[in-house]
C-alpha cells in the first residue's frame, strides 16, 4: 500500500448502513409494539369495566359479525348472535362477574391482524354459590383492523389455570379413618 492512500473497504461502508438500518427498524419496531401494547390495555380496562358493569352495548361493537369464542370447558361459539346468546345464558342463570382484570403481556402485528395474549383475574357472584368463585388464567385474542384504523375481535379464547379437578378433591369429604369401615359403636 502506498502512503498517503486510504484503504478503501466497500464492504465496510455497505455493513455501517445496514446495521444502521437494522437499528433503527428494531427501535422503530419495539416502539410501535410498545404503542400497540398500550393501545390494547387501555381496550382491555374498558371491556372490564363493561363486564363487569354488565352495560354490553359498547361491548358489542368491538366484535366482528363472524366472531369465533373458544371458552374454557365449552364448545365453540361462533357469530356474534350466538356469542350475545351466551352470554345471556350466563346471566340468566344468576351469574355476575363482580371483579374482571385483563393484563395484556405480549402484542404481536401482522398485515391486517393483531394477536394479543395476556392474563386474567375475575370473580362471580350468584347462580346459586355460597361463596364467591375466583377464577384467573390466560386468554389470546385475534383483532382484525378495520378501514379507519379501529380494530374488532375476531377470535377470543381463555383458559382457567385453575383445575377444576384439583377443585373437586378439595370438596370432597375426608375418608372415614383407617379401621372404622362401616362399624358403628
Amino acid at each position: 500500500m502506498l502512503s498517503g492512500t486510504k484503504s478503501r473497504y466497500p464492504g465496510k461502508k455497505l455493513f455501517s448502513i445496514l446495521f444502521v438500518l437494522v437499528f433503527i427498524t428494531s427501535v422503530v419496531q419495539a416502539q410501535d409494539t410498545a404503542e400497540l401494547k398500550n393501545k390494547l390495555q387501555m381496550m382491555c380496562d374498558k371491556y372490564s369495566q363493561q363486564m363487569v358493569s354488565g352495560d354490553m352495548s359498547e361491548l358489542w361493537a368491538n366484535y366482528t359479525d363472524d366472531i369465533i369464542s373458544l371458552p374454557s370447558y365449552e364448545p365453540a361459539v361462533r357469530g356474534l348472535d350466538a356469542v350475545k346468546a351466551s352470554y345471556e345464558k350466563m346471566k340468566d342463570s344468576g351469574m355476575k362477574m363482580t371483579k374482571f382484570t385483563l393484563t395484556v403481556t405480549d402484542a404481536m402485528q401482522s398485515g391486517d391482524f393483531v394477536v394479543e395474549i395476556g392474563t386474567y383475574k375475575l370473580t362471580m357472584e350468584g347462580g346459586g354459590m355460597d361463596m364467591p368463585w375466583d377464577d384467573y388464567g390466560k386468554y389470546m385474542n385475534l383483532w382484525e383492523m378495520q378501514g379507519d384504523g379501529s380494530m374488532k375481535l375476531k377470535v377470543e379464547t381463555w383458559n382457567s389455570d385453575v383445575n377444576p379437578w384439583e377443585e373437586m378433591k378439595k370438596m370432597q369429604p375426608p375418608p372415614p379413618p383407617e379401621g372404622h369401615e362401616g362399624h358403628q359403636h
